[in-house]
């Protein structure tokens, strides 16, 4: 137990012996020993440039054989203090929480970033032995003395060089990439690459990223959905990260839309309408003519089929139509010239005509009304689509009404005028409507606002034929069209996604009274109401409109399994009708089985 104790008290009072003995042997070693004993170990898995060792070499040959020149001895420095992110990225893509460097050489510091990047480095000759421009004597390298985070050592190593105005050039046909002094007013050359774009259209990112980085070269490839990327070695990791920001996967939105529509129509008609007996009357009398439909007498009622007929009033025309009547002895006959109807005539032989009177008249005629009509009506719509975050969709439930346009040919030799056409036009344009387009049209462009909402430009659109009907006269020709009622909503709403947009006040309420009466016998009391009539109608057309956008997430697919493309292409069964269901007659001399069809998944 004694020799136990004596044995640690000699290890306690030796060990600040030992510790000072290691240091000053360590300030007497060479600098390619103190490059090796401040290398870093190389991540696992990457392989530690072979260059490395042979550099040493060299820098130590050169040193010895200029022995004569005072040379300038590198000072020890701790080891570097290096964090690296845990990821399953590549070799130098690895984030570093701290890359530090003190008073490390920086010939060294290049090396172990290259380790740590997995880059095969060698250096340019030209480094191997800097001298001073003015006294040609060697000089030590710079010291390296810099901390920084959150880099991957490819990015440090990048800034350091750049710090002294070195450079990394890759060889040609060797993975090892050469260090060397950057020349003055030198061209960095510049390398190519093909990147595959997943979702973006190649001409958005073309146009995108040649804004963004002129001096960049970018080249589409529709076919194959690819870019061509032409820039500096220094600018593709930028090219790279905005292509790759650019090219997102496209949100979106399922759009789900309700329209109610309800149409009330009621319609009262009261009391005895005289329309037809005092407007637009035709009177006439004391022209001397008598037209319309006169009644003759004669023996053979079928010999004046046809013949021409004598008025009493002793004018005569070729009839238009005779209608004879062989079981009497009466014909009717209508007068050719009907513009001349009615009027008074005086014969010796026939007297007045008409005989109950000097004046004709159409006659008497009257509409009792005494009757009421309601209708109800109710449609309902349900659309569904999918649209992609910003682009417009549009649901239309439509029906195109022709409007027939006339077209006139150019004339041909020694005709007046050319041949006329008239041909339907279902699509009448005036600048980008329709306006014989009638139905339903809803058009929504969502967009996905922040990461719940939904941004939507909602427009619903209604349209009808009016019962009027528009009429113009065109040198002596009337022309005639429809009349077409739109109402339209345009609005824009932020709506969480799940939630429904409720719009409305397309609604349309007409009432119309028409009263009609006689003056004078219509205002008398009791007995006016034989001579007046009145109409009411009252429509109302009450819409509503529930949009309910609906941002898609990708738990929302469901995969389904199918051997559709497995699957052989079977020929379908032919079997024949029942005789019952064939016009063709039953063949008894060879009766069949029926054949049941047999089907294969």
């Amino acid at each position: 137990m004694k020799i136990k104790l004596l044995m640690f008290l000699i290890i306690l009072v030796a060990a600040p012996a030992l510790i000072s003995l290691a240091q000053t042997t360590a300030a007497n070693s060479t600098p390619a020993q103190d490059a090796a004993t401040n290398a870093v170990a190389a991540p696992p898995g990457s392989t530690p440039p072979q260059t490395n060792t042979t550099q040493t070499t060299t820098t130590q040959t050169t040193t010895t054989q200029t022995t004569t020149a005072p040379t300038v001895p590198t000072p020890t420095v701790a080891m570097p203090l290096t964090t690296m992110a845990t990821t399953n990225t590549a070799p130098g893509e690895e984030v570093a929480e701290v890359l530090a460097f003190d008073d490390l050489p920086l010939p060294d510091a290049i090396r172990q970033l290259a380790t740590l990047a997995g880059l095969n480095i060698q250096f340019d000759h030209r480094l191997d032995n800097p001298v001073d421009p003015v006294t040609k004597l060697p000089v030590a390298p710079p010291t390296v003395k810099e901390k920084w985070r959150n880099l991957t050592p490819l990015q440090a190593l990048q800034a350091l060089l750049d710090k002294y105005d070195w450079q990394m050039k890759k060889s040609p046909s060797t993975p090892v990439v050469i260090i060397s002094a950057k020349e003055a007013n030198a061209v960095e050359p510049k390398v190519m690459e093909v990147i595959l774009l997943g979702y973006s259209e190649p001409t958005n990112i073309v146009n995108e990223v040649q804004k963004a980085m002129p001096a960049v070269t970018v080249i589409q490839d529709l076919r194959t959905h690819q870019v061509i990327v032409t820039c500096t070695e220094r600018e593709m990791p930028a090219v790279k990260q905005l292509i790759s920001r650019l090219d997102s996967a496209t949100g979106q939105i399922l759009i789900e839309a309700k329209i109610i529509e309800t149409i009330k129509d009621i319609n009262s008609a009261k009391g005895i309408d005289w329309t037809g007996t005092l407007q637009a009357q035709h009177l006439s009398a004391g022209n001397g003519l008598t037209g319309g439909t006169t009644t003759a007498t004669t023996q053979n009622g079928n010999n004046l089929a046809g013949a021409a007929a004598t008025a009493p009033g002793g004018r005569t025309g070729t009839p238009v139509t005779s209608i004879v009547n062989s079981s009497s002895s009466y014909v009717t006959t209508t007068l050719a010239n009907t513009a001349q109807a009615g009027g008074v005539t005086i014969s010796t032989s026939g007297g007045f005509n008409p005989k109950t009177a000097f004046l004709n008249a159409d006659g008497v005629s009257a509409i009792l009304e005494f009757l009421n009509t309601d209708a109800d009506t109710k449609s309902i719509a349900l659309p569904r689509t999918v649209s992609l975050d910003g682009q417009k969709t549009t649901l239309a439930v439509i029906q195109n009404i022709p409007i027939f346009e006339q077209q006139q040919s150019a004339p041909t030799a020694g005709a007046a005028s050319g041949l006329a056409t008239v041909l339907p036009n279902y699509e009448k344009k005036v600048g980008d409507t329709i306006l014989n387009e009638v139905g339903f049209k809803l058009t929504v462009t969502p967009r996905i606002a922040g990461a719940s909402n939904v941004l939507i430009t909602v427009q619903p659109e209604i349209s009808t034929v009016d019962t009027k009907i528009a009429t113009s006269t065109l040198n002596g020709q009337v022309e005639t069209s429809p009349i077409f009622d739109r109402r339209l909503i345009t609005t824009v709403a932020s709506v969480p996604s799940g939630y429904t947009l409720v719009l409305g006040g397309l609604d349309n309420d007409v009432i119309a009274k028409t009263y009609t009466k006689v003056p004078g016998l219509g205002d008398l009391p009791g007995i006016g109401s034989l001579f007046r009539s009145n109409t009411r109608d009252h429509t109302r057309d009450t819409i509503l409109i529930f949009v309910t956008p609906t941002i898609i997430k990708e738990s929302d697919f469901q995969p389904t399994t199918t051997d559709f493309l497995k699957s052989r292409n079977e020929p379908m069964p032919t079997t024949k009708d029942a005789a019952w269901d064939r016009g063709e007659p039953y063949d008894w001399t060879k009766p069949q089985s029926p054949v049941q069809p047999v089907y294969k998944p």
